[in-house]
Protein backbone atom coordinates (compact mmCIF):
# COMPACT_ATOMS: atom_id res chain seq x y z
CA UNK A 1 0.00 0.00 0.00
CA UNK A 2 1.84 3.30 -1.17
CA UNK A 3 2.36 5.64 1.91
CA UNK A 4 3.79 2.65 4.26
CA UNK A 5 7.41 2.44 5.34
CA UNK A 6 7.82 -1.77 4.54
CA UNK A 7 6.04 -4.44 2.80
CA UNK A 8 2.01 -4.72 3.74
CA UNK A 9 2.17 -7.48 5.87
CA UNK A 10 -2.00 -7.48 6.71
CA UNK A 11 -3.45 -11.16 6.46
CA UNK A 12 -6.70 -10.76 4.22
CA UNK A 13 -9.56 -9.98 6.93
CA UNK A 14 -7.58 -6.05 7.08
CA UNK A 15 -7.78 -5.45 3.75
CA UNK A 16 -10.80 -3.66 4.28
CA UNK A 17 -11.58 -1.54 0.68
CA UNK A 18 -10.69 -5.26 -0.87
CA UNK A 19 -13.58 -6.62 1.21
CA UNK A 20 -15.75 -3.64 -0.03
CA UNK A 21 -15.32 -3.81 -3.51
CA UNK A 22 -15.95 -7.77 -3.29
CA UNK A 23 -19.15 -7.00 -1.05
CA UNK A 24 -20.31 -4.54 -3.93
CA UNK A 25 -19.41 -7.58 -6.98
CA UNK A 26 -21.66 -9.94 -4.64
CA UNK A 27 -24.49 -7.53 -4.46
CA UNK A 28 -24.53 -7.08 -8.46
CA UNK A 29 -22.45 -3.79 -9.19
CA UNK A 30 -19.88 -3.91 -12.28
CA UNK A 31 -17.48 -2.58 -11.65
CA UNK A 32 -18.20 -2.39 -8.06
CA UNK A 33 -16.84 0.66 -7.72
CA UNK A 34 -19.91 2.26 -9.38
CA UNK A 35 -22.07 1.94 -6.52
CA UNK A 36 -20.32 4.21 -4.53
CA UNK A 37 -19.50 7.06 -7.20
CA UNK A 38 -23.12 6.70 -8.44
CA UNK A 39 -24.65 7.10 -4.72
CA UNK A 40 -26.68 4.31 -5.81
CA UNK A 41 -28.51 2.22 -2.66
CA UNK A 42 -26.58 -0.90 -1.54
CA UNK A 43 -26.33 -2.93 1.63
CA UNK A 44 -23.63 -2.20 3.45
CA UNK A 45 -20.65 -4.75 4.23
CA UNK A 46 -21.84 -5.12 7.82
CA UNK A 47 -23.72 -4.48 10.62
CA UNK A 48 -21.60 -3.11 14.07
CA UNK A 49 -23.96 -3.41 16.96
CA UNK A 50 -22.69 -1.86 20.05
CA UNK A 51 -24.32 -4.20 22.84
CA UNK A 52 -24.29 -1.76 26.22
CA UNK A 53 -22.57 -4.10 28.69
CA UNK A 54 -24.96 -4.57 31.59
CA UNK A 55 -26.67 -1.72 31.14
CA UNK A 56 -25.08 -0.64 34.68
CA UNK A 57 -21.50 0.54 33.66
CA UNK A 58 -19.84 0.72 29.81
CA UNK A 59 -16.63 -1.83 30.29
CA UNK A 60 -15.45 -3.34 33.82
CA UNK A 61 -12.22 -1.77 32.27
CA UNK A 62 -10.85 1.84 32.26
CA UNK A 63 -7.88 1.90 29.52
CA UNK A 64 -6.48 5.10 28.81
CA UNK A 65 -5.76 4.17 25.55
CA UNK A 66 -9.51 3.44 24.45
CA UNK A 67 -10.64 5.06 21.23
CA UNK A 68 -14.04 6.29 22.71
CA UNK A 69 -12.78 7.18 26.41
CA UNK A 70 -13.44 10.70 26.01
CA UNK A 71 -17.36 10.03 24.61
CA UNK A 72 -20.40 10.68 26.08
CA UNK A 73 -20.87 6.95 27.28
CA UNK A 74 -24.72 6.84 27.36
CA UNK A 75 -26.41 3.54 27.65
CA UNK A 76 -30.14 2.44 26.28
CA UNK A 77 -32.28 -0.43 26.07
CA UNK A 78 -33.00 -1.51 22.61
CA UNK A 79 -32.08 -4.69 21.94
CA UNK A 80 -35.55 -6.42 21.89
CA UNK A 81 -35.73 -4.26 18.29
CA UNK A 82 -32.62 -4.90 17.12
CA UNK A 83 -32.95 -8.12 17.85
CA UNK A 84 -36.51 -8.19 15.90
CA UNK A 85 -34.98 -6.33 12.98
CA UNK A 86 -31.88 -8.96 12.67
CA UNK A 87 -34.65 -11.43 12.31
CA UNK A 88 -36.61 -9.02 9.54
CA UNK A 89 -33.44 -8.33 7.41
CA UNK A 90 -33.11 -12.67 6.65
CA UNK A 91 -29.28 -12.08 6.18
CA UNK A 92 -29.07 -9.13 3.74
CA UNK A 93 -25.97 -7.90 5.94
CA UNK A 94 -23.62 -10.39 5.58
CA UNK A 95 -20.87 -9.73 8.65
CA UNK A 96 -22.42 -8.83 12.00
CA UNK A 97 -19.78 -7.19 14.19
CA UNK A 98 -20.40 -7.05 17.94
CA UNK A 99 -18.06 -4.61 19.91
CA UNK A 100 -18.38 -0.83 21.22
CA UNK A 101 -16.79 2.60 21.10
CA UNK A 102 -16.91 2.26 24.87
CA UNK A 103 -18.72 -0.63 25.88
CA UNK A 104 -17.97 -4.29 26.31
CA UNK A 105 -20.53 -6.89 24.42
CA UNK A 106 -19.78 -9.90 26.04
CA UNK A 107 -21.57 -8.58 29.45
CA UNK A 108 -25.25 -8.09 27.80
CA UNK A 109 -27.57 -10.61 28.96
CA UNK A 110 -28.63 -10.64 25.21
CA UNK A 111 -25.43 -11.21 23.11
CA UNK A 112 -25.63 -15.38 22.41
CA UNK A 113 -29.56 -14.25 21.13
CA UNK A 114 -28.04 -11.91 18.96
CA UNK A 115 -24.90 -14.29 18.09
CA UNK A 116 -27.29 -16.95 17.10
CA UNK A 117 -29.68 -14.81 15.24
CA UNK A 118 -26.24 -13.96 13.26
CA UNK A 119 -25.65 -17.45 11.94
CA UNK A 120 -29.82 -18.41 11.43
CA UNK A 121 -29.50 -16.34 8.37
CA UNK A 122 -26.06 -17.70 7.24
CA UNK A 123 -23.95 -14.50 7.77
CA UNK A 124 -20.60 -14.06 10.09
CA UNK A 125 -20.01 -12.83 12.79
CA UNK A 126 -17.08 -10.84 14.49
CA UNK A 127 -16.55 -9.94 18.39
CA UNK A 128 -14.91 -7.92 20.08
CA UNK A 129 -13.93 -7.69 23.78
CA UNK A 130 -11.38 -7.33 26.32
CA UNK A 131 -11.55 -11.59 27.05
CA UNK A 132 -12.21 -10.41 30.72
CA UNK A 133 -15.52 -12.89 30.55
CA UNK A 134 -14.57 -15.48 28.41
CA UNK A 135 -13.51 -18.43 30.94
CA UNK A 136 -16.29 -17.08 33.30
CA UNK A 137 -19.00 -17.03 30.80
CA UNK A 138 -17.76 -20.53 29.31
CA UNK A 139 -17.81 -22.11 32.94
CA UNK A 140 -21.20 -20.73 34.06
CA UNK A 141 -23.13 -20.49 30.18
CA UNK A 142 -21.10 -23.16 27.93
CA UNK A 143 -20.31 -19.78 26.38
CA UNK A 144 -17.11 -20.74 23.73
CA UNK A 145 -18.90 -24.20 23.07
CA UNK A 146 -21.94 -22.32 21.99
CA UNK A 147 -20.08 -19.77 19.80
CA UNK A 148 -17.42 -22.38 18.39
CA UNK A 149 -20.96 -24.22 17.67
CA UNK A 150 -22.55 -21.50 15.94
CA UNK A 151 -19.30 -20.36 13.76
CA UNK A 152 -19.21 -21.88 10.37
CA UNK A 153 -15.44 -21.20 9.29
CA UNK A 154 -12.80 -18.81 9.84
CA UNK A 155 -14.70 -15.75 8.19
CA UNK A 156 -16.33 -15.80 12.06
CA UNK A 157 -13.84 -14.70 14.46
CA UNK A 158 -12.92 -14.01 18.29
CA UNK A 159 -11.38 -10.77 18.78
CA UNK A 160 -9.39 -10.36 22.09
CA UNK A 161 -7.57 -6.89 22.85
CA UNK A 162 -5.14 -7.81 24.87
CA UNK A 163 -2.31 -5.29 25.01
CA UNK A 164 0.39 -6.50 27.42
CA UNK A 165 2.50 -9.70 28.07
CA UNK A 166 2.74 -9.66 32.11
CA UNK A 167 -0.21 -9.68 34.69
CA UNK A 168 1.65 -6.22 36.43
CA UNK A 169 2.05 -4.74 32.69
CA UNK A 170 -1.70 -5.75 31.88
CA UNK A 171 -2.85 -4.05 35.32
CA UNK A 172 -1.32 -0.69 34.23
CA UNK A 173 -2.38 -0.69 31.23
CA UNK A 174 -5.97 -1.58 31.77
CA UNK A 175 -6.68 0.01 35.33
CA UNK A 176 -8.24 -3.83 36.25
CA UNK A 177 -6.72 -6.45 38.60
CA UNK A 178 -3.54 -8.29 37.62
CA UNK A 179 -5.48 -11.60 38.66
CA UNK A 180 -7.35 -11.07 35.89
CA UNK A 181 -4.86 -12.18 33.65
CA UNK A 182 -4.01 -15.43 33.60
CA UNK A 183 -7.74 -15.81 33.22
CA UNK A 184 -8.07 -14.09 30.32
CA UNK A 185 -5.42 -16.52 28.95
CA UNK A 186 -7.43 -19.51 29.89
CA UNK A 187 -10.08 -18.56 28.59
CA UNK A 188 -7.83 -17.87 25.23
CA UNK A 189 -6.76 -21.68 25.75
CA UNK A 190 -10.25 -22.87 26.63
CA UNK A 191 -11.26 -21.20 23.12
CA UNK A 192 -8.90 -22.90 21.08
CA UNK A 193 -8.65 -26.39 23.19
CA UNK A 194 -12.54 -26.30 21.87
CA UNK A 195 -11.38 -25.58 18.45
CA UNK A 196 -9.09 -28.16 18.32
CA UNK A 197 -10.91 -30.87 19.97
CA UNK A 198 -14.01 -30.35 17.57
CA UNK A 199 -12.04 -30.90 14.54
CA UNK A 200 -14.48 -28.94 12.41
CA UNK A 201 -14.49 -25.47 10.85
CA UNK A 202 -14.71 -23.16 13.47
CA UNK A 203 -14.08 -19.14 14.15
CA UNK A 204 -10.66 -17.51 14.37
CA UNK A 205 -9.19 -16.75 17.38
CA UNK A 206 -7.26 -13.57 17.32
CA UNK A 207 -5.10 -11.52 19.73
CA UNK A 208 -4.75 -7.70 19.59
CA UNK A 209 -2.12 -6.22 20.99
CA UNK A 210 -2.28 -2.11 21.26
CA UNK A 211 1.28 -1.23 22.60
CA UNK A 212 1.32 1.13 25.30
CA UNK A 213 4.53 2.92 27.19
CA UNK A 214 3.09 0.30 30.13
CA UNK A 215 3.71 -2.36 28.29
CA UNK A 216 6.68 -2.08 25.70
CA UNK A 217 9.07 -3.75 27.08
CA UNK A 218 11.11 -6.96 25.41
CA UNK A 219 9.43 -9.31 28.77
CA UNK A 220 6.23 -8.30 27.76
CA UNK A 221 6.56 -8.99 23.77
CA UNK A 222 8.10 -12.18 24.64
CA UNK A 223 5.94 -13.45 26.79
CA UNK A 224 2.75 -12.52 24.45
CA UNK A 225 4.59 -14.18 21.90
CA UNK A 226 5.09 -17.53 23.66
CA UNK A 227 1.43 -17.83 25.06
CA UNK A 228 0.35 -17.26 21.51
CA UNK A 229 2.36 -19.73 20.33
CA UNK A 230 1.18 -22.11 23.13
CA UNK A 231 -2.37 -21.71 22.89
CA UNK A 232 -2.52 -21.93 19.11
CA UNK A 233 -4.11 -18.45 18.59
CA UNK A 234 -4.87 -17.62 14.41
CA UNK A 235 -3.54 -14.33 14.61
CA UNK A 236 -1.58 -11.83 17.00
CA UNK A 237 -1.47 -8.11 15.57
CA UNK A 238 0.64 -5.27 17.11
CA UNK A 239 0.44 -1.64 16.53
CA UNK A 240 0.85 1.65 18.55
CA UNK A 241 -3.00 3.12 19.38
CA UNK A 242 -4.08 6.03 17.81
CA UNK A 243 -4.96 8.85 20.05
CA UNK A 244 -8.12 9.06 22.06
CA UNK A 245 -10.92 10.22 19.82
CA UNK A 246 -12.63 13.70 20.55
CA UNK A 247 -9.11 15.58 20.60
CA UNK A 248 -8.27 18.42 18.31
CA UNK A 249 -6.19 17.68 15.22
CA UNK A 250 -3.14 19.27 16.77
CA UNK A 251 -3.22 17.12 20.11
CA UNK A 252 -3.19 14.42 17.95
CA UNK A 253 -0.26 15.61 15.94
CA UNK A 254 1.51 16.20 19.03
CA UNK A 255 0.80 12.62 19.91
CA UNK A 256 2.19 11.35 16.27
CA UNK A 257 5.05 13.37 16.85
CA UNK A 258 5.79 12.37 20.46
CA UNK A 259 4.60 8.66 20.31
CA UNK A 260 3.81 7.31 17.20
CA UNK A 261 6.72 8.50 14.78
CA UNK A 262 9.21 7.60 17.36
CA UNK A 263 7.25 4.62 18.66
CA UNK A 264 7.04 3.36 14.97
CA UNK A 265 10.39 2.71 14.43
CA UNK A 266 11.47 1.42 17.65
CA UNK A 267 9.02 -1.31 18.31
CA UNK A 268 9.30 -2.65 14.47
CA UNK A 269 13.33 -3.26 15.14
CA UNK A 270 11.94 -5.04 18.75
CA UNK A 271 9.26 -7.43 17.16
CA UNK A 272 11.09 -7.84 14.32
CA UNK A 273 12.35 -11.30 15.33
CA UNK A 274 8.64 -12.70 16.25
CA UNK A 275 6.52 -11.50 13.13
CA UNK A 276 5.92 -13.90 10.77
CA UNK A 277 7.36 -14.30 7.28
CA UNK A 278 4.95 -16.69 5.79
CA UNK A 279 1.04 -15.67 5.69
CA UNK A 280 0.96 -19.79 6.55
CA UNK A 281 2.08 -19.65 9.66
CA UNK A 282 -0.52 -20.13 12.92
CA UNK A 283 -0.22 -18.03 14.73
CA UNK A 284 0.27 -15.37 12.13
CA UNK A 285 2.55 -12.55 14.03
CA UNK A 286 2.17 -9.14 12.83
CA UNK A 287 2.72 -5.63 12.86
CA UNK A 288 0.53 -2.46 11.82
CA UNK A 289 2.13 1.17 11.01
CA UNK A 290 0.15 4.25 12.51
CA UNK A 291 0.60 5.22 9.00
CA UNK A 292 -2.94 3.60 8.19
CA UNK A 293 -4.51 6.06 10.75
CA UNK A 294 -2.11 9.12 10.19
CA UNK A 295 -3.77 12.12 11.35
CA UNK A 296 -2.63 13.42 8.15
CA UNK A 297 -4.17 11.69 5.83
CA UNK A 298 -7.67 13.00 6.77
CA UNK A 299 -7.78 14.97 3.30
CA UNK A 300 -10.78 13.81 2.29
CA UNK A 301 -14.07 15.55 1.73
CA UNK A 302 -16.28 12.95 0.86
CA UNK A 303 -17.29 9.55 3.50
CA UNK A 304 -18.16 6.74 1.67
CA UNK A 305 -18.15 4.57 4.62
CA UNK A 306 -21.37 3.86 4.69
CA UNK A 307 -20.91 1.00 1.91
CA UNK A 308 -18.81 -0.84 4.47
CA UNK A 309 -21.49 -0.63 7.81
CA UNK A 310 -23.80 0.98 9.85
CA UNK A 311 -23.40 0.89 13.63
CA UNK A 312 -26.37 0.22 16.28
CA UNK A 313 -24.82 2.46 19.02
CA UNK A 314 -24.93 1.67 22.57
CA UNK A 315 -26.52 4.33 23.60
CA UNK A 316 -29.95 2.95 21.22
CA UNK A 317 -29.48 5.39 17.83
CA UNK A 318 -28.46 4.06 14.57
CA UNK A 319 -24.80 6.21 13.52
CA UNK A 320 -23.00 6.74 10.14
CA UNK A 321 -20.59 5.03 11.81
CA UNK A 322 -18.49 2.70 14.29
CA UNK A 323 -16.03 5.91 15.36
CA UNK A 324 -18.95 8.51 15.61
CA UNK A 325 -21.54 6.21 17.73
CA UNK A 326 -22.05 8.21 21.22
CA UNK A 327 -24.30 10.81 21.80
CA UNK A 328 -21.13 12.89 21.55
CA UNK A 329 -22.12 12.92 18.08
CA UNK A 330 -25.73 13.11 18.36
CA UNK A 331 -25.72 15.92 15.71
CA UNK A 332 -24.60 12.79 13.09
CA UNK A 333 -27.38 10.52 14.56
CA UNK A 334 -29.40 8.62 11.58
CA UNK A 335 -32.14 7.62 13.39
CA UNK A 336 -33.45 5.98 16.61
CA UNK A 337 -33.15 2.31 16.81
CA UNK A 338 -35.69 0.59 14.89
CA UNK A 339 -37.26 -2.86 13.98
CA UNK A 340 -38.59 -1.95 10.89
CA UNK A 341 -36.69 -2.84 7.61
CA UNK A 342 -38.01 -0.26 5.50
CA UNK A 343 -36.96 2.35 7.39
CA UNK A 344 -33.96 0.93 8.10
CA UNK A 345 -33.19 0.75 4.81
CA UNK A 346 -34.39 4.18 3.99
CA UNK A 347 -31.84 5.60 7.12
CA UNK A 348 -29.21 3.46 5.06
CA UNK A 349 -30.04 5.10 1.49
CA UNK A 350 -30.13 8.47 3.27
CA UNK A 351 -26.50 8.17 4.54
CA UNK A 352 -25.21 7.04 1.02
CA UNK A 353 -26.74 9.75 -0.46
CA UNK A 354 -25.94 12.18 1.72
CA UNK A 355 -23.43 15.19 0.94
CA UNK A 356 -22.01 14.52 4.00
CA UNK A 357 -18.45 16.05 4.17
CA UNK A 358 -16.21 15.11 6.97
CA UNK A 359 -14.11 17.79 7.40
CA UNK A 360 -16.74 19.88 8.81
CA UNK A 361 -19.17 17.40 10.37
CA UNK A 362 -16.86 14.94 12.14
CA UNK A 363 -13.14 16.47 11.64
CA UNK A 364 -14.45 19.97 12.68
CA UNK A 365 -15.87 18.17 16.13
CA UNK A 366 -13.00 16.40 16.65
CA UNK A 367 -13.86 12.97 15.37
CA UNK A 368 -11.67 11.35 13.77
CA UNK A 369 -12.17 7.84 11.11
CA UNK A 370 -10.52 4.63 12.20
CA UNK A 371 -8.40 2.72 9.88
CA UNK A 372 -11.27 1.04 8.33
CA UNK A 373 -12.62 4.42 7.40
CA UNK A 374 -9.45 5.93 6.43
CA UNK A 375 -8.39 3.18 4.07
CA UNK A 376 -11.91 2.98 2.15
CA UNK A 377 -12.26 7.02 2.14
CA UNK A 378 -8.65 7.74 1.02
CA UNK A 379 -9.52 4.90 -2.27
CA UNK A 380 -12.47 6.79 -2.52
CA UNK A 381 -11.09 9.92 -3.01
CA UNK A 382 -8.55 8.41 -5.60
CA UNK A 383 -11.15 7.43 -8.01
CA UNK A 384 -13.06 10.54 -7.09
CA UNK A 385 -9.69 12.59 -8.49
CA UNK A 386 -9.41 10.15 -11.48
CA UNK A 387 -12.85 10.65 -12.74
CA UNK A 388 -12.77 14.00 -12.45
CA UNK A 389 -9.54 14.25 -14.57
CA UNK A 390 -10.48 12.17 -17.36
CA UNK A 391 -14.10 14.20 -17.61
CA UNK A 392 -16.06 11.59 -16.12
CA UNK A 393 -19.20 12.05 -14.06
Amino acid sequence: MPGLKRADSRPPPYHYWKQLLAHLSNQGFDPPEDAILTRAFAWPRQWEIHLPNDHKKPCQLHCPHCAGKLFDHGLGRWESKALALQEKLEGAIPFHVYGGAYTEPLGNPYFTAFLAGTKRHGNHFGIHTNGVLLKQLEDTQGFLTEIHALSSDDVDYLSISLDAGLPWSWARTKAGKSTLYPEIWEGIRMACKIRDKAGKPSHAIRVCYLISPESDTPEDFQAVVAYAKACGVDSLRFSIPFDNYLKDFDTVREYKELRETPGDTKYWEMLKPYLSTSKDARPYIFYTEPWLTDVDRFTFHRCAYSYFQITSSADGWLYPCSTVASPTAKHLRLGEATDDVETFKALIKRNQESSHNPQTQCFGHCLRCNRMGVEINAAVEGLELRDAIEGRR
